[in-house]
């Protein structure tokens, strides 16, 4: 009885840390500088739905690695195993379901904090990979609220989907020059053939006094990062 109390009472404890460490990691505190009008709402409703999926999907994952540990302490090998390919399949799978059910939180995070300038692209990079196809849906409409750390944001994850739409940015002569050298580094940072030969090709047809500006800026932006 005394075991099972222990027992019991370690899985809780790692409970109510896993649940602690959330709250934490989801206040608004962390992103509410100086919010403005609607804002703060916008961003608990975000936060308290990552921190639901994050903290179930971390419950899960902890406590069958207390389960596992606990396993292997009593020698119990074979259950250990098992436990062991249950964490990594839940880890996997249901790991991508949870990273895609909060893609859209995180990125209505990204567009409703009020933080200094070095935090703007840490929701991107906090949503991962599965945020890549909605910032690349975004970033060509120009009136898009923090655009250019959108885009810098999809070069911290190394989306490499967006180079199409970054290609169409900095080919765009109505486009700002900005935009352009920001879609320039990250053609030039994300490493693939394609992106290498749109580089080649734009350097070799930058003639005009504008297109010359986009890769001086854009060359400068990928050596000051």
């Amino acid at each position: 009885m005394k075991k099972l109390t222990k027992q019991i009472l370690l899985y809780l404890i790692t409970s109510l840390s896993v649940i602690g460490i959330w709250k934490i990691l989801t206040s608004t505190d962390n992103y509410a500088w100086s919010p403005e009008g609607k804002e703060l709402l916008m961003l608990e409703i975000a936060l308290n739905a990552i921190f639901f999926y994050k903290s179930i999907f971390w419950l899960v994952t902890v406590n069958l690695i207390v389960c596992g540990l606990l396993q292997l302490r009593k020698k119990n090998f074979r259950t250990a195993g098992v436990v062991v390919a249950l964490i990594l399949t839940y880890h996997f799978f249901v790991g991508k379901v949870i990273d895609n059910k909060c893609a859209f939180h995180y990125y209505s995070v990204f567009q409703n904090q009020s933080v200094a300038e070095g935090y703007i692209v840490r929701p991107i990079e906090e949503a991962g990979y599965e945020i890549g196809p909605i910032l690349t849906g975004k970033i060509e409409k120009k009136e898009m609220k923090s655009r250019v750390y959108a885009m810098l944001g999809l070069q911290r994850i190394n989306y490499k989907p967006a180079i199409e739409t970054m290609k169409r940015i900095l080919l765009d002569s109505s486009e700002n020059v900005e935009y352009r050298a920001n879609a320039y580094e990250f053609l030039r940072t994300v490493e693939s053939d394609k992106s290498k030969q749109v580089i080649k090709d734009y350097k070799l047809r930058a003639t005009d006094s504008v297109a010359k500006e986009v890769v001086r800026f854009g060359e400068y932006f990928y050596g000051s990062r």
